[in-house]
């Protein structure tokens, strides 16, 4: 996924502003994969990270001009960025994850709401080395 978007030079699609409701999902997961290539491959960290700060910033833009169907999108994505920024402050980030779940199955959204479950244990496992709680979150 990450390396395609590059790849395939992700601002082509952003030219379809005001396009097909796919496009922001389109958006949101091309930006989600940048985010985990980021937090995994350290060598070209700032190569994913320039991409999916573009992306981010369209769907930013978006809930700015009053988009309501892309609110849990911003909201995960601003985890994934804290996520990937403050590596000392786990408990903010963990607070984050868990208002992003929040509002992913309030908005009715269940499967973007397991989906942020899945990046939550990710970060749990793989930063903050609590194998307890990944597992409490991957099973819930």
């Amino acid at each position: 996924g990450a390396h395609l978007a590059i790849e395939k030079e992700v601002l082509k699609f952003m030219k379809i502003k005001g396009g097909s409701f796919d496009a922001q999902l389109f958006w949101f997961h091309r930006c989600l994969c940048l985010y985990a290539m980021a937090r995994t491959n350290k060598t070209k960290k700032t190569k994913y990270m320039a991409q999916a700060k573009r992306i981010h910033k369209e769907l930013t833009n978006l809930l700015k001009n009053k988009n309501p169907n892309v609110m849990h999108y911003v909201s995960l994505l601003n985890t994934e960025k804290a996520a990937l920024k403050q590596k000392k402050n786990q408990d903010y980030v963990k607070k984050l994850y868990n208002d992003a779940i929040m509002m992913a199955a309030r908005g009715g959204y269940v499967h973007d709401a397991a989906l942020v479950q899945e990046r939550f244990a990710d970060y749990l496992f793989n930063v903050a080395g609590d194998f307890h709680e990944a597992k409490y979150h991957i099973e819930g």
